[in-house]
């Protein structure tokens, strides 16, 4: 698992459970326990992969949200309605996230997609995919996204 720094003050499993009441969503019991323990912060190593419909591609998670005591960013209610505030959040998808460009992480909390961890281009980096879609997979769960963090790699000049 990555370390974590500038992470939010601790919070107790009735804070999150009156988050998760407020925001209208069942949080999977890895992301709660991710929140009891470490509660947001900026990942150590923090590159992903995800894939497109025509390959695959990285990105950085810059930081990942908490449950805040007051809405500012970093804040999972306050950057929720942010990330819904000019293109809406599909039902049931919680901005857990964000990239250094400002996209979004998304996690489903619904059906049989509930847990999956997203990521949404919203600059459209990849427009070039033959889907149409710029929201892409990047882990089956939380847990495997944090697994799934590596560093970042140099490239070859």
């Amino acid at each position: 698992m990555p370390s974590f720094s500038r992470s939010l003050t601790p919070v107790s499993k009735q804070q999150i459970a009156a988050c998760e009441e407020r925001l209208g969503v069942k949080m999977p019991a890895d992301y709660r326990q991710f929140l009891l323990t470490v509660n947001g912060g900026v990942p150590n190593p923090n590159c992903f992969s995800y894939t497109l419909p025509d390959g695959c591609g990285e990105s950085l998670a810059d930081f990942l949200y908490g449950v805040g005591t007051e809405r500012k960013a970093g804040d999972i209610e306050y950057e929720q309605e942010l990330a819904s505030e000019l293109d809406p959040l599909p039902d049931g998808f919680l901005a857990i996230g964000h990239d250094p460009g400002a996209s979004t992480l998304l996690m489903a909390t619904l059906r049989k997609h509930a847990g999956k961890v997203y990521f949404w281009d919203k600059a459209w980096f990849s427009e070039d995919n033959k889907e149409g879609t710029n929201t892409f997979p990047i882990a089956p769960s939380f847990t495997a996204f944090l697994q799934s963090l590596k560093p970042i790699e140099e490239e070859d000049e």
